[in-house]
């Protein structure tokens, strides 16, 4: 449970602190005041990543130098206090306030889950995106898979960048080649356990969300595999220097979402993507307190608006009342346990007690 968290220079607020935070606490005040930023901050704890943008410099406040975060946790592994920090050069971590921090050894000392309105890019967004979202779940079900996810990124990053000179050199194509292949003999194997864990899940929670109407299924799948040496290799050699590409490797994976055995990118509804992305929020939710015996905080951003009162109400009967829960939105007030719900007016700089 997130405790207490403190805002410094971060987008909209000069200064913001959030005290004494309940299991259920719903935020709300007009557009554009600061809402989903509290949300934000407190997802880049738990992720080190923006959910709204992947440039930290841009969540530094018009007129500041950097920002900074803080945030206090409690869970099944202990209180701990969180910190991270922008100085206009680059990120630095804090734990308990030693600074200095490696981002292995803060990574998943909280965990998040975030469910987003119209956040379709798991559904409609590049396999990349798809990827990402998969392998940041990865990485936080099985934390040991965070240092294989950042080499491989390298080593595709320092892949690409060879094919992409004049005359690349074949000797240093076959090494990275090599470590290409070696990441996709830990990390598929990785992902396809991943997926059959997370399926169940999945499917658990699209059908109390529907009431059974559809069943929807996610498909892990993989690239085509790194040809050994032979004429196989050679033609890849020749493709991806002809193209500067790279073409084949486990940074090219991806999954499939179906509803009713279509495609759901391309057949889905609007409401049929709503409720499916509100479906793996809650997957994960219960994935993670599966894997790690630890429970996640829940952060909705104005996920729900656009759905009918009856998967309003299931949707919330999903989340487990040990999960804490921050709702940003303009104008929903939740009616399952309404008593429980901690309302705060968010302003820039301000968070104050408000209306019922």
């Amino acid at each position: 449970m997130l405790r207490r968290l403190r805002l410094t220079s971060f987008r909209c607020h000069s200064a913001l602190d959030l005290e004494n935070l309940g299991s259920r606490v719903l935020l709300v005040g007009a557009n554009g005041r600061g809402k989903t930023t509290v949300l934000e901050a407190a997802s880049l704890l738990g992720r080190l990543r923006s959910f709204r943008t992947r440039t930290l410099r841009d969540l530094t406040r018009h007129g500041a130098e950097g920002w900074r975060i803080e945030g206090s946790w409690a869970d099944e592994a202990g209180p701990v206090r969180l910190g991270a920090i922008w100085r206009g050069q680059g990120r630095e971590l804090e734990i308990d306030g030693r600074a200095g921090v490696s981002t292995e050894e803060f990574w998943g000392r909280a965990l998040v889950v975030v469910a987003q309105g119209g956040d379709f890019s798991i559904f409609e967004g590049s396999s990349a995106e798809r990827r990402a979202g998969f392998d940041l779940l990865l990485a936080e079900v099985d934390p040991e898979q965070l240092p294989t996810l950042r080499r491989l990124k390298e080593v595709a990053r320092q892949r690409a960048a060879l094919l992409r000179h004049l005359h690349p050199s074949r000797q240093e194509w076959e090494a990275w080649t090599q470590q290409l292949a070696e990441l996709g003999q830990i990390l598929r194997p990785a992902r396809e356990a991943l997926a059959q864990k997370f399926l169940p899940h999945l499917e658990l929670a699209h059908r109390e969300l529907t009431a059974g109407a559809e069943k929807l299924k996610v498909t892990y799948q993989p690239e085509t595999g790194l040809p050994s040496e032979g004429p196989e290799r050679d033609a890849l050699w020749s493709r991806e220097r002809e193209r500067g590409l790279n073409l084949v490797g486990p940074q090219r994976d991806d999954w499939d979402f179906s509803l009713g055995g279509r495609s759901l990118s391309r057949f889905g509804s609007e409401g049929q993507r709503r409720s499916a992305c509100l479906a793996v929020r809650l997957a994960e939710l219960q994935l993670i307190r599966e894997t790690r015996k630890r429970t996640p905080i829940l952060l909705v951003d104005d996920a729900l608006k656009e759905l009918d009162e009856k998967r309003r109400e299931a949707f919330w009967r999903q989340v487990p009342a040990q999960v804490q829960v921050l709702y940003a939105s303009a104008h929903d007030r939740p009616h399952e346990g309404r008593d429980s719900w901690v309302i705060l007016q968010i302003s820039p700089g301000s968070a104050r007690p408000g209306p019922e």
